[in-house]
């Protein structure tokens, strides 16, 4: 999508790339979105709470609105506001290449693995759907993470960053393309 936003001729190609662009840079920072594929990136979790309905949608939108608000430009402003300068110097370094997406990804990987997330069960040999079973497979009793205020509460702050982050880093890769 770099790529092809840097030869784009036409407006409306332009902004359709544009908003592939912003997407992927979005999902990469959803920690859900770089989990593992057999439980379709927690889709296949339940939760119990007052969100929707898997662990997926809690962190996709249910912390958002639970925890940051429900208005987007309030939450967007508030966002922009609380970034330092040494925030987006950390955040992006010199380039972004290749390697610093891969980093990207790896963060949210980092934190949907983390045991506080209850995505997955760690052992010696990696992330495990429970203690018995290495990969996500489909039982009468399905598995429930528990998500309740204090579930929303603590994962808030993190949510608050990885949009912070993906909004500087799609702000970093504009500007390295449009400096060239």
């Amino acid at each position: 999508d770099i790529r092809e936003l840097a030869l784009a001729q036409d407006d409306q190609k332009k902004l359709e790339t544009l908003k592939f662009l912003g997407h992927w840079v979005g999902d990469v920072h959803q920690p859900m979105h770089v989990s593992f594929s057999d439980d379709r990136g927690g889709n296949s979790i339940k939760e119990s709470g007052p969100c929707s309905n898997n662990l997926h949608s809690v962190w996709d939108t249910c912390i958002i609105e639970q925890g940051l608000g429900d208005d987007p430009l309030e939450i967007a402003d508030t966002l922009y506001k609380s970034i330092s300068n040494a925030d987006r110097q950390s955040w992006t370094g010199t380039e972004v290449d290749l390697d610093a997406v891969i980093g990207w990804a790896n963060e949210s990987f980092a934190i949907t693995t983390s045991p506080d997330v209850e995505y997955c069960v760690q052992k010696a040999d990696g992330c495990w759907y429970s203690d018995e079973e290495r990969t996500f497979q489909i039982h009468d009793e399905e598995k429930t993470v528990r998500v309740d205020q204090a579930y929303i509460d603590r994962h808030a702050g993190t949510v608050k960053k990885r949009l912070q982050m993906a909004g500087v880093r799609l702000g970093a890769i504009l500007n390295q393309l449009f400096a060239e």
